[in-house]
């Protein structure tokens, strides 16, 4: 037996190992095929590349290697094989790991390739770690671009237990009188929400009136059954709503239903093209993302091309650049132009809405009063591209069919967007047509906005059909420039109807920001002139100055045809958060010569104000008003402020005066039966919930302590953090000699089932153990007797216990 010290016989291994691999590579390959049955190679499962039935050369010796391209582990095995020190491969292997070379697609390609004739192709064989490594041309790598960045978030899920049905009051009473009349008036909306699928709404106005000639009346609003689909982004809603409409169509007040794409059901999701970013690099490398100088993501990326799909972080006009630096240090930048547009719609993305039902009439003056004539209109947009979106719109009634298309285009990369429809209409007046055109351009100091839509005195719309007349024509253009702080703007607007005289007015704008002394403070001074008359000119001049976070104080100046008005007021906030006060005073003088001032209370039941204006003709008139929401939910009456949208109903299981936050801020304390209102919330968003446990008394166990609270469109839900009052006992145990029990020491239950485990010093904690229970210790064959009577929640120190 031959002995040797220990790191001589390492060495003599190690050499002895490298040499056999030198010269019989085959083992290795044996070894490493071996290897990969056990899914054991290299410290990690490598994947054998599937390429097919593969041949080799005669007489070639067989391995399977591991690949690393340009310094990238692929985490794949190929075979190849070794002649006369080449070694060659499979055609199919190669394609198989993403490669491409000169005439690869040819008649030839089945014959094996010499890896070290492939053009450009640097080879490297490691034989003692069985690698193959190649330095490829960024252009012979074929496999398709990888992508990064931005991918749609799934559809937001509203959780089981979170449903709770309930019943919403919102009101706003607003009250006022004079010397001459007094007047009530009363906006209200009822929601039923819980009971079945979707949300039922009912809105309505009261009125009250003093005087002869206005008697009380009572009008409905809209009533309407909504049911949502977050997972397709539809909506359903069945009564009183508004038609869908594109920039060149007019909406319509209308009662029967409406299904319609609805992107708020996934408010996470990008719907406007988003801003993709193209490269490639030899190596291993980090991509950098700056846009217009400011960095927004960073990602590792392979060998190869990539793609970055970032959502669009501005509006108009930017510069992008990525900067890629590869694993050696090395770094280099590729910059692009951008200009992201709100009216484009992603590529494959779709927009559309379909109603069906009869028009509204009197609508705010008559609670029933409908069309006699069924109508229905439909309107769609795709995104064709992200630089296209197509539009079209159709509506139809008895007498009058309509129908038009459009589009919205990116011009160039950067050059503004422009948008283009043309309508036709068949109707008792005869064929109609109406044609727009608009383009519009936004960049960090200048942009512009123009557009013109005509129509001919035959073109009729749904609407029409009921009175609502048409203009024959509306031209808009407005620039604007900034100026540091400052912005300048200038605006023409146009408007002719058949048989009345043409409005056109020019207007004039600058607004400026002050920082320093006056920060905060803003000043800005307009004109509007009619082209018309030519002698209607009025200006403003405004200036606000904040003092403080809810303080502020302006003045301002007017000038108009019918005379000259001045003011100063003065004005606080309340805060939105908590139970706040505010208040408003102003003084005029001029034609409009007098003075208000107003109290209002903000509260977390709702909102009232009260006020009193005076003019110079002597008379005053005094004002009140009071808005919020009664919610029956859970059992209980809630009085809450006005719920615009949803809103949560926070338990915590009966426990009170919890302390409740909404995005980390404290928002209330459970009330005694561990219920409290948070509102408002947004529907289909995740809204974060948290309670601090360091805030709650020692004996409160709690399950967790933040949640996210996805509720449904203008519901309601139940937020839960599951908690329960615990007795807490602790002592201390001696076996029957005195000594402390040995930490680690198994406590068991008469039925055999483990209760706590002894620490140091003997030391034992129990939650909500059994009055007069036996707790056993197997190891010391003793047992502990607790007390006959334990209170239901507490603290309680046993002090020792002796283990007989």
């Amino acid at each position: 037996m031959t002995t040797c010290k220990r790191s001589r016989c390492r060495w003599t291994v190690l050499a002895t190992s490298l040499a056999a691999i030198l010269a019989a590579p085959h083992a290795v390959a044996d070894m490493r095929t071996a290897a990969l049955a056990t899914g054991s190679v290299g410290g990690g499962m490598l994947e054998l590349v599937d390429a097919g039935p593969e041949s080799l050369p005669d007489g070639a010796t067989q391995l399977f290697l591991e690949v690393v391209i340009n310094q990238a582990p692929t985490g794949q095995l190929a075979r190849v094989g070794l002649v006369d020190g080449r070694l060659v491969a499979d055609p199919e292997t190669l394609r198989a790991l993403g490669l491409a070379w000169p005439g690869s697609d040819g008649d030839a390609a089945g014959a094996p390739v010499v890896l070290e004739e492939i053009p450009g192709v640097a080879v490297s064989y490691d034989a003692s770690l069985q690698r193959l490594h190649l330095m490829v041309p960024v252009a012979l790598l074929s496999g398709p671009a990888a992508t990064f960045g931005y991918a749609p978030p799934p559809a937001p899920t509203l959780a089981p237990e979170t449903r709770a049905p309930g019943l919403l009051l919102n009101y706003d009473v607003f009250a006022q009188g004079d010397r001459h009349s007094r007047s009530l008036s009363n906006w209200y909306e009822l929601r039923l929400f819980g009971t079945g699928p979707g949300v039922w709404r009912s809105s309505g106005v009261l009125r009250s009136s003093d005087r002869p000639e206005t008697s009380s009346s009572g009008v409905r609003l809209d009533t309407s059954w909504q049911l949502d689909f977050p997972e397709r982004m539809v909506s359903v809603r069945i009564g009183d709503g508004i038609g869908g409409q594109l920039d060149w169509t007019r909406s319509t007040r209308f009662g029967g239903i409406r299904v319609s794409r609805d992107f708020s059901l996934q408010p996470y999701r990008v719907t406007v093209p988003l801003a993709s970013f193209a490269g490639e690099a030899a190596l291993p490398s980090t991509v950098d993302l700056f846009v217009d100088g400011i960095r927004q993501a960073q990602q590792q990326v392979g060998p190869g091309q990539f793609r970055i799909d970032g959502t669009p972080i501005l509006s108009g006009v930017g510069q992008a650049q990525l900067v890629v630096t590869d694993i050696n240090g090395q770094s280099r930048t590729l910059s692009f132009s951008l200009y992201n547009a709100r009216q484009l719609l992603q590529g494959g993305l779709s927009d559309w809405s379909f109603e069906a039902g009869k028009l509204r009439r009197e609508y705010g003056r008559e609670s029933f009063a409908y069309a006699e004539d069924a109508m229905a209109s439909g309107s769609f947009r795709h995104g064709a591209g992200d630089r296209l979106t197509l539009e079209a719109h159709a509506e139809t009634t008895r007498g009058l069919d309509m129908a038009g298309a459009g589009a919205v285009w990116l011009v160039g990369r950067r050059g503004g967007v422009a948008s283009a429809s043309y309508a036709s209409s068949r109707s008792g007046a005869g064929r109609g047509t109406q044609q727009a055109f608009g383009y519009q351009w936004q960049g960090r100091r200048f942009n512009v906005d123009a557009s013109t839509l005509r129509r001919d005195r035959a073109f009729r719309d749904v609407a029409s059909m009921e009175g609502s007349l048409l203009p024959a024509r509306t031209d808009l253009v407005f620039a604007g420039v900034g100026l540091g702080r400052g912005h300048l703007a200038a605006s023409y607007v146009r408007q002719d109807t058949f048989d009345q005289p043409s409005s056109r007015y020019a207007g004039f704008t600058w607004s400026q920001s002050f920082g320093r002394g006056l920060s905060g403070a803003h000043l800005s001074l307009s004109f509007n002139h009619d082209l018309e008359r030519g002698s209607g000119t009025s200006g403003n001049l405004y200036l606000s100055i904040p003092l403080g976070r809810q303080h502020q104080a302006w003045a301002s100046a007017s000038r108009q045809e019918r005379g000259s008005t001045a003011s100063v007021g003065a004005s606080r906030s309340a805060g939105m958060d908590q139970e706040d006060w505010g208040w408003r005073v102003q003084a005029s003088s001029g034609d409009q010569a007098g003075g208000q001032a107003e109290l209002s209370r903000l509260a977390r039941h709702g909102q009232w104000r009260v006020g009193a204006q005076r003019w110079n003709a002597g008379n005053t008139l005094a004002y009140a008003n009071a808005s919020g929401g009664v919610l029956l939910m859970q059992g209980r009456l809630f009085p809450m402020r006005q719920a615009y949208d949803a809103f949560a109903v926070v338990s915590t299981d009966g426990i009170p005066d919890v302390p409740v936050k909404l995005e980390n801020r404290l928002v209330g304390t459970t009330d005694e039966h561990g219920l409290l209102l948070v509102t408002p919330l947004n529907a289909w968003q995740k809204n974060d919930l948290s309670i601090d446990p360091l805030l709650l008394p020692p004996d409160i166990s709690v399950g967790r302590t933040r949640l996210s609270a996805v509720p449904a469109t203008a519901s309601g839900m139940l937020a839960r953090f599951r908690m329960h009052a615990v007795v807490a006992v602790q002592f201390a145990v001696r076996d029957a000699r005195g000594q402390w029990l040995a930490p680690g020491t198994q406590l068991r239950a008469e039925d055999g089932s483990p209760v706590a485990t002894v620490g140091h010093d003997g030391l034992v904690y129990l939650e909500n153990p059994p009055a007069g229970g036996r707790l056993r210790a197997a190891t010391a064959a003793c047992s502990v007797l607790l007390p006959a009577t334990l209170p239901a929640r507490g603290w309680i120190d046993l002090g020792e216990l002796q283990c007989h």
